[in-house]
């Protein structure tokens, strides 16, 4: 890994945008993302996007339930390196004052 994921605190409804980079050889390297230990599934709000050396976790709309240990696992023949980070979806309230 080229960098750690960070630790993210994020508002009901934003976005997360986690990106995960490797380099080594041999090529190709295969990314895996988890939540919580189980592989992230895609749906209209979450999409993964890969390249040659990184992967992008896009989560949109976030909810509470988005909010966990998130794993990026970088692999190839020669091993494998991991990373995780900690999501938190929080509400943020605003009060009118009278």
């Amino acid at each position: 890994m080229t960098s750690q994921l960070p630790n993210v605190t994020r508002s009901l409804g934003g976005e997360i945008r986690l990106k995960c980079e490797a380099v080594g050889s041999p090529l190709p390297i295969e990314f895996i993302w988890l939540k919580n230990n189980a592989p992230v599934e895609k749906n209209k709000r979450t999409k993964i996007r890969t390249k040659e050396h990184f992967s992008k976790l896009i989560i949109s709309e976030l909810e509470v339930l988005d909010s966990g240990y998130y794993q990026c696992t970088a692999s190839n023949v020669a091993g494998s390196v991991n990373s995780t980070a900690v999501l938190r979806v929080s509400f943020f309230f605003q009060f009118e004052k009278f």
